[in-house]
């Protein structure tokens, strides 16, 4: 529920562009009602979250909300998060 009141009291302080990167099996899907762009991704894809904000010329980013604990052993790692990993 955090992530929708989070949205709300944004858009209702001014906020324009809301972008919302959205994770499976963790984020609601009402989340994207209200919000300028939603991109759906697993957890671990890290190079299209990046690509997601770099496509829609996000500048600033906030997380709200959490990862359920069971998800992390489920982490399914993209080439750019693995790199940035193993460094």
């Amino acid at each position: 529920m955090y992530p929708l009141l989070v949205v709300r009291a944004a858009r209702e302080r001014g906020v324009q562009k809301i972008h919302v990167a959205a994770f499976e099996g963790e984020t609601r899907p009402e989340m994207a009602e209200g919000v300028d762009s939603i991109e759906w991704m697993r957890v671990g894809q890290l190079g299209r979250l990046l690509n997601y904000f770099s496509r829609t010329g996000v500048q600033h980013a906030m997380m709200a909300g959490q990862i359920a604990p069971k998800n992390l052993f489920e982490l399914r790692p993209d080439l750019k998060a693995l790199v940035l990993w193993v460094g």
